[in-house]
């Protein structure tokens, strides 16, 4: 690495670290925990029980960030209303970010997640088979990574639910956020990533092979109209619906990346849509549980 650049690295780690130290003292509604791995750190997530903990499914959220910000912590209200939605075992990972570790470190992270499970899932009180992915944003993209991951070893999840993704690094679908580029390119070469930017499971809706999308996990995506990273959810949608793979497509044509907005009027829309997109996910989740039960029984 470039002197400049490693000064550079060492100011944004600073920042980030000032940034984010908090999140490990905040009080948060479900518990604390780590999943201990054989010559790596152990992953950091946030569980959340269900009352009936007896063959219970199990839903895997990844928060957003843009990989270097945010925290399991900010979904933790979220977390514990999906366990009771749903009866499930609810696990928020606290992935590690791009300024401790870069790609693929967060998506294993979340595959080691998922074998964990299905190795503990007796003493967990869980359904191996019934465990969804889901997150948004930059927790979107890694849903969509470690899906391709665990479909590469033949690990069978339910499927995973992506909401508003970013799913290309190679800039072949074009996207209406001009600084973006700027943005990685700052971004990767501080923090390089150990496969290509252009790898399957870093660019999916432009890369993924056709060998993996005939492994892949049943697939939901949601993606917000007024959001810049649409065409690269729509894309991806198309893709897994060529190959019998996409579940639904949820578009909310007036929704703004994360429901967000920079609009005060505007916010009791976006907060209504943030509802239904809840409601949605939450049936999504059913269903994604429903048809792994409907092939447990045909087998």
């Amino acid at each position: 690495m470039k002197p400049l650049n490693m000064i550079k690295k060492a100011i944004f780690n600073a920042r980030f670290h000032r940034i984010n130290k908090h999140y490990a003292t905040d009080p948060v509604i479900g518990q604390r925990a780590k999943i201990q791995r054989e010559g790596k750190d152990p992953v950091e997530v946030i569980l959340y029980f269900p009352k009936e903990q007896k063959n219970a499914p199990v839903f895997v959220q990844i928060h957003g960030g843009a990989w270097v910000g945010m925290d399991a912590v900010d979904d933790d209200r979220y977390c514990q209303r999906l366990s009771e939605e749903l009866g499930a075992f609810v696990v928020n990972v606290n992935y590690k970010r791009l300024y401790d570790k870069s790609f693929p470190y967060p998506q294993e992270e979340v595959v080691d997640t998922v074998k964990w499970l299905k190795k503990n899932a007796e003493q967990l009180g869980i359904d191996p088979d019934r465990i969804v992915l889901s997150g948004g944003s930059a927790g979107g993209h890694l849903t969509a990574g470690s899906a391709i991951l665990l479909a590469k070893e033949d690990i069978p999840i339910a499927g995973q639910i992506m909401e508003v993704p970013f799913l290309d690094f190679t800039g072949s679908i074009p996207i209406d956020f001009p600084e973006g580029n700027k943005l990685y390119d700052m971004m990767f070469s501080l923090y390089p990533p150990e496969i290509p930017l252009d790898s399957e499971v870093l660019s999916p809706a432009a890369k993924i092979t056709e060998e993996t999308l005939e492994k892949l996990s049943p697939a939901v995506v949601i993606v917000c109209g007024k959001d810049p990273l649409h065409p690269q959810g729509e894309r991806y949608a198309q893709l897994l619906r060529e190959h019998g793979k996409l579940v639904d497509l949820r578009k909310y044509e007036e929704g703004y990346h994360g429901f967000g907005t920079d609009k005060a009027e505007e916010m009791p829309l976006q907060n209504k849509l943030r509802e239904d997109c809840f409601r949605y996910k939450a049936d999504m989740a059913r269903r994604l549980y429903g048809m792994c039960e409907y092939r447990k029984d045909m087998v």
